[in-house]
């Protein structure tokens, strides 16, 4: 594997990182919408009564345009990536009151290549003369 985004910022974040149980180094999903979009999601746990629960998948932010066309084709054909959460700043860390989320992706160059499309119901052509 190899570093495909060193570093990008989420958009649009879902939900403040404080006390959401987001961490560093945590694992992130991505998963290709139909307004090709590419949502960004992480495991958190849900907490029940008398210390039962789990994890629940939650919808953390959106991919910025540019990062989300470079690994369209890589989710297209179910890639492996390795995405994680490197850099966490809470809103009252930052001057412009707001979260910011980057996250990096690893993977193979390879993947990121477009799938080929073979034209279908397209007519044969007669060879040049």
């Amino acid at each position: 594997m190899q570093a495909l985004i060193h570093q990008t910022t989420l958009h649009g974040l879902q939900f403040p990182i404080r006390g959401s149980g987001v961490t560093l180094g945590q694992t992130v999903h991505l998963k290709c919408e139909k307004d090709h979009r590419v949502a960004a999601f992480v495991k958190l746990p849900v907490r029940w009564t008398f210390g039962l629960g789990g994890t629940r998948l939650r919808q953390l932010g959106y991919l910025p345009v540019e990062a989300a066309e470079f690994v369209t084709p890589a989710l297209e054909r179910h890639a492996v990536l390795r995405v994680r959460i490197v850099e966490l700043e809470p809103a009252h860390a930052r001057t412009e009151g707001v979260d910011q989320v980057c996250v990096s992706v690893w993977g193979q160059p390879a993947d990121l290549k477009p799938a080929r499309r073979v034209a279908q119901d397209s007519p044969d052509l007669p060879p040049l003369s």
